[in-house]
C-alpha cells in the first residue's frame, strides 16, 4: 500500500504547477465580448495573482492588449516559461492547444472546455484521443468540463466562479462545477475558509486519487472535502484514502444514492456509478465521513476544521436551559456519546459560587438568568477537569441572556486552547451577533443540539478508530491450485454457476467446515451411503445445469433408509423433465440431516469499482424477509469481522443466546469469514459466492449449501 501511495506522491512537483504556478496562460480569451476566458482572466487579476499572466487569442496582433496585458496569438509565441495553461477554446481545437503545450514544455493543463465524454459517444472518443495525445507529450490534464482551480494562499483564482472564498484550512474537490459555485458562495456567507478548490469535471486524466495524495502533505490543508459522482479506480482509492485519513479527515458527499440519481450522474459527467451500498462500505472502512446533504457536510466541516480533536469520549453538556439540556442528552444516547462525570473537587468548586438551584451534574444547568460572568466561572472551572474530554455549551436567548458577551467569553477562554469545545447558540435574531465571534475563534457553532452531537460522534470516531495502526491480515495454508482447477474445469465445460457438491468442495479446501457430502450415481450406491450415515438424510440433484434445486423438486429432506430408492427415482424424474433430455446429471448428493442450530449467511460479491465485498447476516429461509446484513471490503481482519457481527441487529442477538438459549460458536463464524476473504482474493474471478445456511451450534458449525458464480475471464 505504501509503495502505491508513493507512486502518486512522486508527482507532487507537477501538482505545484497547477496550484502554485509562477505563470499562467489563458488560451481562448475573447477580444470582442465577455466569455469564460475573460471571466477567468478577471478573477486572476481580482485575486491579485502575483505571477505572470499571458492571455492567448489566435486573432491577436503585436499591439493587442486586454486588461493591460499583452495578448499573444499562440502559446508558442509567449517568450517566457508558462507553468499552467488554462484552455477555454471549443472542444475541436483543444488537441492543437495540447500539442502547443507539449512544444512549450508545459506540464499542467486545466481544461475548462466542455463537449467531451459528457455529451455522448463522439465526445467520449474525442476525449480518449486527447488523453492519449497529452500522455505522449507529457502533459497532465485537469478536466475537461471544469470550473477551475483556486488556491487562496497563492492568490490564485483560475476559475470562472463568481465567488472567491476566504482563506482557511479546508480543501474542496468537486466533480460538479455548478455545485462548486454553490459551495464556494456558502463558504463566503458562513465564513468557512478554504485552502484550495479544484474542479474535477470528467476526470479524463487527473482524478480524486491524485488530488488526495497531493493534499495529504499540503501544509495549508487540515480537512479535505469532496463532492463525487463516481470513482473509477476503486482499489487505488481505498488504499490512498486509508493513508490520507490517518493524517487528515476527509468528508465526502457522494451523489447518485438512488437509482434515478445514478442515472442522472451518468448523464451529467458520463460516469457510471456503482451500487450505493458499496460506497457506504468503502467510505466507512477507509474512515471517510460521508455526508448525505450539503448542510450536513458544512456541519461536519465546522467541527473538523476547528482542529480541536477530542482526546477521549466523555462529553459535558453545559446549558442555561433545562429543556435544551434534555434534548442534548437524548441526542447523546441516540449517537452513543458517553456523558462525563465531574470530579468531586470540580463539583464542590461549582457549588461554592453557582446558585443553589443549579444542577451540578450532566447536563450542568447554570439557569436561565446566567450572566456572562457565570458562564465564564463555570467554563473556567470545568475545563481542567480530567474527566471532561469535550464541552458542549448550549445557550438559549432568555430575557437576561447576552449572547454576544457570552461568545466573547468563549473566545477569550478557548481561542488558543486545545480543549474540544462546541457551542450551540439556539435561536435567531437575538443570537446572530454572537456567531461571527465564535467563527473568528474557530469555535464551531450549531443551531440544534442534535447536529452538534452528531458531529461530535464523527470526531470521536475519527480520533479513536481511523488513526490507529492497520491490523495485520491473517492468511491460512490452503491448496489454492486445487480449488482453481475445479472452477477451471467447470468453466471449460461452459458452466459459470456452480452449486452443490463442487461448491462445498471449494469451501472445504479453504478450511470452511461443510456438511458430509457423498455422491451416488445409482440407487444401490445411495442406499449404501444412507446406511453408513445411519440417520435421516437429505438428497439433492447434482447437475451443473440445475442450481436452484428446490424449485424443480430436486431436493428431498429427512429421507429414511427405506425411502431412499423412491426418493432417488423421484429426484431423477423431476430433474430430467427440467433438463429436457440433456445428459447433465452427475448423480445425487446425500447428506446427513444436521441438528438444529442458528442459520447464518456468509458470502461475497465482486464490485466493479472496489473489488470484493464480504457479507454476513441472518441466513436460511428468512434472508430476504429480514435483510439483516453487514458488509465489508476484502481483505478482512479479525476486527472487521467482529464489527460485522456486532453490526447486525438480529443475527448478533441470536448468536449471543436469546433468552435462555446458549450462545453460539462465534469463533467458527470468524474463521469462516476470514477464509472466505482469502478465497476471493486468491481467485478474484469469482463473481459471487454464497454459503446459506451456515448452521452454527454452541460448539462448531457446518455449511449446508453453497453456490459460486465465476467470470468468463480470469
Amino acid at each position: 500500500m505504501r509503495a502505491l501511495v508513493n507512486i502518486y506522491y512522486s508527482e507532487a512537483v507537477m501538482f505545484d504547477e497547477f496550484f502554485a504556478p509562477k505563470s499562467v496562460s489563458i488560451v481562448g480569451v475573447s477580444l470582442e465580448k465577455e466569455k469564460l476566458g475573460n471571466q477567468i482572466l478577471r478573477n486572476l487579476l481580482k485575486a491579485n495573482f502575483k505571477g505572470s499572466i499571458f492571455p492567448v487569442n489566435k486573432k491577436a496582433t503585436i499591439s493587442t492588449h486586454l486588461n493591460g496585458l499583452k495578448v499573444y496569438p499562440a502559446l508558442t509565441e509567449i517568450p517566457e516559461k508558462v507553468d499552467l495553461c488554462i484552455i477555454v477554446v471549443p472542444a475541436r481545437f483543444v488537441g492543437s492547444v495540447i500539442e502547443d503545450c507539449g512544444e512549450k514544455k508545459i506540464n499542467a493543463a486545466a481544461l475548462i472546455t466542455a463537449g467531451f465524454k459528457e455529451t455522448g459517444e463522439e465526445g467520449a472518443k474525442l476525449e480518449d484521443e486527447l488523453v492519449k495525445k497529452a500522455k505522449k507529450l507529457g502533459v497532465r490534464i485537469l478536466g475537461p468540463n471544469i470550473l477551475g482551480i483556486i488556491n487562496t494562499y497563492e492568490n490564485l483564482n483560475a476559475s470562472f466562479a463568481p465567488t472567491y472564498p476566504p482563506a482557511g484550512n479546508i480543501a474542496f474537490i468537486s466533480q460538479s462545477g455548478a455545485l462548486g459555485c454553490t459551495l464556494l458562495d456558502q463558504c463566503r456567507q458562513e465564513g468557512v475558509g478554504l485552502s484550495k478548490f479544484v474542479s474535477l469535471g470528467n476526470k479524463a486524466d487527473i482524478d480524486e486519487i491524485d488530488l488526495l495524495c497531493y493534499l495529504k502533505d499540503d501544509i495549508h490543508t487540515r480537512v479535505i472535502m469532496g463532492y463525487l459522482e463516481s470513482i473509477q479506480r476503486g482499489r487505488d482509492f481505498i488504499n490512498v484514502a486509508g493513508e490520507v485519513v490517518k493524517e487528515k479527515p476527509v468528508i465526502m458527499i457522494k451523489s447518485g444514492r438512488s437509482r434515478a440519481g445514478r442515472r442522472a450522474a451518468s448523464s451529467h459527467t458520463g460516469a457510471l456509478s456503482g451500487a450505493d451500498e458499496t460506497y457506504d462500505v468503502a467510505f466507512k472502512e477507509t474512515g471517510i465521513i460521508r455526508a448525505k446533504t450539503v448542510t450536513e457536510a458544512f456541519e461536519m466541516l465546522r467541527g473538523f476544521s476547528s482542529e480541536r480533536f477530542p482526546r477521549g469520549k466523555k462529553v459535558l453538556l453545559v446549558t442555561n436551559a433545562g429543556g435544551a439540556g434534555i434534548l442534548a442528552t437524548d441526542a447523546c444516547e441516540d449517537y452513543s456519546i458517553e456523558l462525563a462525570s465531574l470530579t468531586e473537587d470540580t463539583k464542590n468548586r461549582l457549588r461554592e459560587k453557582l446558585p443553589s438551584a443549579s444542577s451540578i451534574s450532566n447536563p450542568l444547568d447554570i439557569l436561565g438568568d446566567a450572566e456572562p460572568e457565570r458562564f465564564e466561572f463555570t467554563l473556567k472551572t470545568i475545563s481542567p477537569d480530567p474527566n471532561v474530554d469535550v464541552i458542549l455549551l448550549i445557550v438559549t436567548p432568555q430575557t437576561t441572556t447576552k449572547p454576544k458577551e457570552i461568545a466573547t467569553v468563549v473566545q477569550k477562554l478557548f481561542k488558543n486552547e486545545e480543549k474540544t469545545v462546541l457551542t450551540c447558540f439556539m435561536g435567531g435574531e437575538m443570537i446572530k451577533s454572537a456567531i461571527p465571534i465564535l467563527h473568528a475563534a474557530k469555535i464551531p457553532n450549531y443551531r440544534d443540539p442534535d447536529a452538534a452531537i452528531k458531529v461530535l460522534r464523527y470526531m470521536i470516531e475519527y480520533t479513536t478508530k481511523y488513526r490507529k495502526e492497520e491490523e495485520k491480515i491473517r492468511l491460512f495454508p490452503v491448496e489454492k491450485s486445487k480449488a482453481k482447477n475445479i472452477l477451471i474445469k467447470e468453466k471449460n465445460k461452459g458452466y459459470l454457476e456452480i452449486g452443490g457438491g463442487k461448491a462445498l468442495q471449494i469451501m472445504k479446501i479453504y478450511g470452511i467446515p461443510t456438511v458430509e457430502n457423498y455422491l451416488a450415481k445409482t440407487i444401490d450406491e445411495a442406499v449404501q451411503i444412507a446406511k453408513r450415515i445411519a440417520r435421516p438424510v437429505v438428497m439433492k440433484i447434482e447437475s451443473p445445469a440445475i442450481i436452484h434445486k428446490s424449485d424443480i423438486g430436486g431436493v428431498k429432506v429427512g429421507v429414511k433408509n427405506r425411502q431412499v430408492p423412491d426418493a432417488f427415482r423421484q429426484i431423477l424424474e423431476n430433474s430430467r423433465k427440467t433438463l429436457q433430455g440433456k445428459n447433465e446429471i452427475d448423480g445425487i448428493s446425500i447428506q446427513p440431516v444436521v441438528k438444529e442450530g442458528k442459520e447464518i449467511l456468509i458470502g461475497a460479491v465482486a464490485d466493479e469499482t472496489f473489488g470484493h465485498l464480504i457479507r454476513f447476516g441472518l441466513g436460511g429461509r428468512y434472508v430476504e424477509l429480514f435483510r439483516d446484513f453487514a458488509t465489508r471490503l476484502v481483505p478482512l481482519s479479525v476486527n472487521k469481522v467482529d464489527e460485522m457481527i456486532q453490526e447486525t441487529k438480529i443475527a448478533s442477538k441470536l448468536l449471543q443466546g436469546f433468552r435462555n438459549e446458549p450462545a453460539c460458536d462465534v469463533e467458527i463464524i470468524r474463521n469462516c469469514l476470514l477464509r472466505l476473504s482469502q478465497l476471493v482474493q486468491d481467485i478474484p474471478w469469482i463473481r459471487e459466492i454464497e454459503a446459506n445456511p451456515l448452521v452454527v451450534w454452541e460448539k462448531g458449525g457446518v455449511v449446508i449449501d453453497a453456490r459460486i458464480k465465476i467470470g468468463k475471464e480470469d
